[in-house]
């Protein structure tokens, strides 16, 4: 096998099926076998067809490998079916699990939502720091609860685009092929899950041009409706799945041309300038065309989910003799205090590291600016995009602290 197995097939002189067949994957899919199998393999089919680029089947397989291990069955998604039969727990902070925390935006979706206050002396101190939204911005269908959110969707698409870097920061600099794919495929089911209705929500593209949809809304995943969580993951029949696939093709075709400008340093320190300026070409992808959202939108409280969606709705109803709740969306109304979210992320470090889990977590905080306009300005990436020698060190070593997800987290302000 060639080093790096990307090939230039604009003459297309092999059948496109063909030159993409493999022998069966198999994979321990957890709560919520969905299509990201599926999207990897299309994307690879359309990034054949469309720029004379194939993958080899050995690193397709472990592209799907990588798609599919964050659904892989784990503490984080028993912990998941277990808060689904908790008596009335329904659009109320729930006994969430630090692993599942660290791993909620590596599914597209925010932290959980703020406990309810109390009428207690500190929380009505927590309180008073809160920002509430406008009663003309809340929504009419909303189930009248008071939770506040610790995250923008601004900060959630920091975040995503913080683990985008790291992914593929490793991805580029690893010596082995096989891990490199898996890599790249741990970030596309990041990209994956915001296609997914049941996780984020998204404006149509207009027309029929990928590109121009747009992010309105993160979901909780502790929030959500199970019942239909499953059925949206799997739906490979709308204009998402069809944008996905394409953003796949694209997304497939940059890895494979950085990997190979990556490939062609030798020495450590200009490999770490390397990798960062490839990334910064997918970077530049999810911002202009992936993860678009609107200034007003990213200012928002994100969790929670609308109806239809949300574990408040009647859609999410288990219980046979009883009345049939009806269909309310889950809305914060507002955002934590500064000072609560900082506190917060700290407490779910810290209770990680006591526990020994592999999962490290860091979060921006909320003064973050918008990391897209850092990746699109012509400057330097901001230090937390930037990949870390020491994460280029552990790839080119094939060291164990980045052969699994759960990547080091970089240290942050």
């Amino acid at each position: 096998m060639a080093l790096f197995p990307l090939r230039n097939l604009r003459a297309l002189t092999v059948p496109l099926i063909g030159a993409l067949a493999f022998g069966p994957v198999t994979s321990a899919a957890a709560y919520s076998p969905d299509n990201h199998e599926e999207s990897i393999v299309e994307g690879a089919r359309i990034c054949v067809a469309e720029y004379g680029v194939e993958l080899s089947d050995d690193v397709l397989e472990e592209m799907i490998e990588g798609v599919l291990e964050p659904d892989d069955l784990a503490f984080s998604s028993l912990q998941m079916l277990k808060q689904r039969v908790e008596p009335g727990s329904y659009g109320k902070q729930r006994d969430v699990a630090t692993i599942r925390i660290a791993a909620q935006s590596i599914h597209g979706s925010p932290n959980p939502t703020a406990p309810i206050y109390t009428d207690s002396e500190d929380d009505q101190k927590a309180l008073a720091q809160a920002t509430r939204l406008p009663q003309s911005d809340l929504m009419d269908n909303r189930l009248d609860v008071e939770i506040y959110s610790y995250d923008t969707n601004q900060g959630v698409r920091n975040k995503i685009l913080l683990n985008a870097s790291q992914f593929l920061c490793v991805s580029l600099a690893h010596e082995d092929n096989d891990q490199s794919a898996r890599k790249f495929g741990n970030f596309m089911h990041m990209i994956g899950d915001t296609y997914s209705a049941s996780h984020v929500q998204r404006s149509e593209p207009v027309g029929s041009e990928c590109g121009t949809e747009k992010i309105e809304w993160h979901y909780s995943m502790d929030l959500i409706s199970w019942k239909l969580h499953r059925p949206a993951d799997l739906n490979a029949e709308d204009w998402r799945f069809r944008c996905l696939t394409q953003h796949s093709a694209d997304l497939i075709k940059q890895w494979s041309l950085s990997r190979t400008a990556v490939a062609r340093v030798d020495d450590a320190n200009d490999k770490t300038v390397a990798a960062t300026a490839e990334m910064r070409k997918s970077l530049k992808l999810l911002c202009n065309r992936v993860l678009r959202a609107d200034p007003d939108v990213l200012r928002r409280p994100a969790g929670g989910a609308n109806a239809g969606y949300s574990s408040a709705s009647g859609t999410d109803y288990w219980e046979i003799m009883s009345e049939k709740k009806p269909d309310l969306a889950i809305q914060p109304v507002g955002l934590t205090g500064v000072e609560q979210a900082k506190a917060f992320y700290q407490r779910v470090a810290d209770a990680l590291k006591e526990d020994g889990s592999e999962a490290e977590f860091s979060y921006p905080s909320r003064d973050y600016p918008d990391f897209c306009t850092n990746i699109l300005a012509d400057e330097p990436l901001d230090e937390p995009l930037q990949c870390t020698a020491q994460e280029i060190d552990w790839a080119m070593d094939g060291s164990d602290r980045v052969e699994s997800m759960w990547i080091p987290a970089r240290p942050l302000r």
